[in-house]
C-alpha cells in the first residue's frame, strides 16, 4: 500500500473555509472539530449528545484567542492548550465553531445542519460524515430483534451523504481545488470485525458509498472529491475494555488527533480509503487496484474493467426493472 503523509501546507489552506461535520461531540469527531477550528475554519457540527456538543462549542469558543493547539482526551473533551501546533504562531488564526443537535438517521435533521452555514456564508466548502453506531450486544436474542434499529443502521450513512453534495461549491475562477467530502469509516469497513454486526455493516456501507460516489461526483457535481478514512484501534470511548490488553501487547494505537489530521488534509486526495494505524496513513484502494489481477485473476480482471466501462455511471440502467 502507498503511504500518505500529513501535509502542514495543505492544512494551512483551511483558513475561512466553511466546514460541516456530523458526529462531532466526542472522540475522533471532537478532535476533528478542534483541529479545523485551530486552522481557522468556520466549523458547524452536529451530534446526538447535546450536552457534550455544547460543552465542546463553549470550550473552543473560549479558547479561540489562545495561541496553542487544543487536544482531545479519550472521551472527546478538549484538553489543555499545548505548545506550537496547527493554528499557532504565524499562519491562520482560530476560526469559529457552532453546534446543533443532530439525528443522523433523519434527513430533515441533516439538512438543517447544512442550512445554518449555507444561510450564514452562502456556501459549504468541506463536508465530513463522522457519526458512528455502537453495538447493542444482543442482535441474535429473540426478544431484542428490532427492525427499526436495523433500518437506522442501514439508513444513517446514505442520509448523511445526500445533503452533503448540493451545498458544496461548483468550480469558480477563484477556486483551484475540488471541495472534499470525507466519510469516516473504519478498519471494520475493509476487513472482518467478528461480533460487531451493526458497526461493521455500517462501516462497510461507507466504503461502498465512497466507491459509488468516486466516479459519479466529478460528472454530476464538478469539483467535489470523496474519500473515506478507515482508522484501526483509536484511543476513544469505542475502544472500551480492549485498550489495556492492546497497550500491553504493544499494538499500534491512534490518537483522535492522528485521525483528525488525515481528515483535514485531503486536499490532494480523491477516491481513496485511508487506513490509519499508529498515526500512519495508507491508501488501501491503490493496493486493491494494483493487485486486482492477482486476487480476481487476470482474465476476470480484464472482463471486469471492460464491464465497468459498459455500465458507466449507472444513468442508463440504475432503477430500471
Amino acid at each position: 500500500m502507498a503511504e500518505i503523509f500529513y501535509s502542514e501546507a495543505d492544512a494551512q489552506m483551511l483558513q475561512d473555509k466553511v466546514v460541516v461535520l456530523t458526529g462531532g461531540a466526542q472522540g475522533i469527531g471532537a478532535a476533528t472539530v478542534a483541529l479545523y477550528h485551530s486552522l481557522g475554519a468556520h466549523v458547524y457540527f452536529g451530534d446526538w449528545d447535546e450536552a457534550k456538543g455544547l460543552q465542546l462549542q463553549q470550550t473552543l469558543s473560549a479558547k479561540g484567542s489562545s495561541a496553542g493547539a487544543t487536544t482531545t482526551t479519550t472521551d472527546g473533551s478538549v484538553g489543555d492548550t499545548l505548545g506550537p501546533g496547527p493554528g499557532s504562531g504565524p499562519g491562520p488564526g482560530p476560526g469559529t465553531v457552532h453546534f446543533q443537535r443532530l439525528n443522523v438517521c433523519d434527513y430533515a435533521s441533516q439538512l438543517s445542519l447544512f442550512d445554518t452555514p449555507f444561510n450564514a456564508h452562502g456556501r459549504v466548502d468541506v463536508a465530513v460524515s463522522c457519526a458512528a453506531v455502537s453495538e447493542t450486544g444482543s442482535w441474535f436474542e429473540p426478544e431484542a430483534l428490532d427492525l427499526e434499529s436495523v433500518k437506522e443502521v442501514s439508513s444513517g450513512n446514505p442520509a448523511a451523504a445526500k445533503p452533503l453534495l448540493p451545498p458544496l461549491p461548483l468550480p469558480t475562477p477563484r477556486r483551484h481545488s475540488p471541495a472534499p467530502l470525507c466519510l469516516v469509516s473504519s478498519i471494520a469497513g475493509i476487513t472482518e470485525a467478528p461480533g460487531l454486526f451493526s458497526y461493521s455493516a455500517s462501516k462497510h456501507g461507507i466504503i461502498g458509498l465512497m466507491r459509488a460516489l468516486r466516479p459519479f461526483t466529478p460528472s454530476r457535481f464538478g469539483s467535489v472529491r470523496v474519500n473515506a478514512v478507515c482508522p484501526w484501534a483509536t484511543d476513544t470511548q469505542l475502544l472500551g475494555g480492549v485498550k489495556t490488553a492492546w497497550e500491553r501487547e504493544g499494538m499500534p494505537l491512534n490518537t483522535p488527533l492522528d485521525v483528525a489530521k488525515v481528515v483535514v488534509q485531503d486536499e490532494s486526495l480523491t477516491g481513496t480509503a485511508i487506513f490509519v494505524t499508529g498515526g500512519r496513513y495508507f491508501d488501501t484502494e491503490e493496493g486493491l487496484a494494483r493487485t486486482m489481477p492477482l486476487w480476481m485473476g487476470q482474465h476476470n480482471a480484464r472482463e471486469f474493467i471492460k464491464g465497468q466501462q459498459i455500465l458507466g455511471l449507472g444513468g442508463n440502467w440504475a432503477g430500471e426493472s
